[in-house]
């Protein structure tokens, strides 16, 4: 059986996942830490990568060149869209990950439909497709945007649906509705498409597992609630382990 990997941005969404290894052993690699062990029979690698796409991509390539897993999980928490129906400390499938960010952001004129007086301009989002900029090349398929995630078979009947990389966090109702209906979205994350981008370019299945840690809407620059972000992360991990131990 090969090797699972799993890996989380923080020590929050992973530690009680850590709690279950047998046989664990810590090293630390380029400053990132690996934790070696085995979850039920299965020989697993954990890394806690840090936050946002450079840590992501750059623990997921360590995670692979060292570890070799043939199976990855992302667990961890997000942000969930305001339609989309789920409440804090929900779980979450992701189908596909979306860079959210890469692209190129134009101005457009918007004018009145009984006249041709300009009213405003509005902000409009290009994906990389429409530059015809490919992010990856795979086995002659470019790859754009988005990354397809694995859902085992077991999973299927959890909330599922594209989840949104993004190096700003969204904290405004109105930038979350709209990228919300751009993507058909689900939620939001800081590393999931970077770590996806990584494992497609090596052929390794991955699965991800997000809990919700609030619902985006008009914020200040507060953090967010810590309890909250202990809950979603608490209950994506049990829902990991919950159904991983029991035969996904």
């Amino acid at each position: 059986m090969s090797l699972l990997g799993i890996i989380a941005s923080t020590e929050i969404e992973a530690g009680l996942i850590i709690g279950r290894l047998s046989q664990k052993e810590l090293s630390t690699i380029q400053g990132k830490n690996f934790y070696r062990g085995f979850l039920g029979d299965r020989e697993t690698t954990i890394c806690i990568c840090g936050i946002g796409k450079a840590n992501a991509a750059h623990g997921t390539a360590l995670l692979i060149e060292r570890f070799k897993p043939g199976l990855l999980y992302i667990i961890g928490v997000a942000g969930a869209y305001p339609s989309s129906g789920l409440n804090i400390g929900d779980i979450a499938v992701a189908e596909k990950e979306i860079y959210g960010d890469e692209g190129l952001a134009i101005k457009t004129e918007v004018r009145s439909q009984e006249s041709e007086v300009r009213e405003k301009d509005e902000i409009n989002f290009c994906t990389m497709d429409k530059l015809n900029l490919p992010l990856a090349a795979i086995s002659g398929n470019n790859y754009y945007n988005e990354f397809p995630l694995f859902i085992p078979e077991k999973l299927k009947d959890a909330a599922k649906g594209n989840f949104i990389t993004v190096s700003t966090c969204t904290g405004t109702l109105e930038k979350g509705s709209e990228i919300e209906k751009r993507f058909n979205a689900l939620c939001e994350n800081m590393e999931g498409a970077a770590i996806a981008h990584v494992c497609s370019l090596s052929g390794i299945p991955t699965v991800e597992i997000r809990g919700i840690s609030n619902i985006i809407e008009d914020r200040t620059a507060a953090p967010l609630n810590k309890s909250d972000i202990v809950k979603a992360a608490k209950n994506a991990q049990r829902f990991f382990l919950d159904n991983y131990l029991s035969g996904i």
